[in-house]
């Protein structure tokens, strides 16, 4: 595995070595629908685990799922998720966003959810790129931001005072411009983009 890897698997088992952890800016962490952690970038040990340095944890796995239900999830929550929106590390203060993956396969072992942590408060870091790399419109942009949101069409019909058909006609010509055929192909370009400063 090439050192500047995303993902780490647990299938190297519970005493995978230590390795020196590369800044990616953004922390990625993929579930499966009972809340175990499946695969994640260094970014998220180093912001779930602070302030104890990651070499000092024996099973990721177990120590993120473990994150996940403690202090990721926010039981009082009134949204459809269950997730903190937030998330502190140390001074630091994380935007959670939650995606939901693969919802047509079966089984608890499949990748169900993704879990984003952003540092600030709103907008994903990469979306501004992203825009002008694409020519998005400035309805086209916020569209995107609404989706990455996790909004619905409606919703996202809602928030700006248009009806969904034409959120549907921003989301085709999004698709074109960033040469995607589905709005999960959105999501998918903006997380590599997350991982890349110079390509996507």
């Amino acid at each position: 595995m090439p050192s500047g890897a995303i993902l780490a698997s647990t299938a190297a088992g519970p005493r995978r070595q230590a390795r020196p952890l590369t800044n990616q800016g953004v922390g990625l962490l993929v579930m499966d629908s009972s809340l175990n952690a499946i695969s994640w970038n260094d970014e998220t040990i180093r912001i779930l685990s602070y302030p104890d340095g990651p070499e000092h944890i024996r099973q990721l796995d177990v120590f993120l799922t473990a994150v996940i239900r403690a202090r990721l999830l926010n039981p009082q929550s009134t949204q459809d998720s269950p997730f903190a929106t937030e998330f502190v590390s140390g001074k630091r203060r994380y935007r959670c966003w939650i995606f939901h993956l693969n919802w047509y396969l079966r089984g608890s072992s499949h990748p169900a959810l993704e879990l984003l942590l952003e540092r600030g408060s709103s907008g994903l870091l990469f979306l501004p790129r992203m825009a002008q790399l694409f020519n998005f419109s400035k309805r086209e942009k916020q569209a995107v931001e609404l989706l990455l949101q996790g909004l619905s069409n409606k919703e996202i019909a809602n928030q700006m005072s248009i009806s969904p058909n034409t959120v549907n006609t921003f989301f085709r010509l999004i698709m074109i411009k960033m040469g995607v055929s589905s709005r999960s192909g959105i999501l998918a370009r903006m997380i590599r983009a997350s991982f890349s400063s110079a390509s996507i």
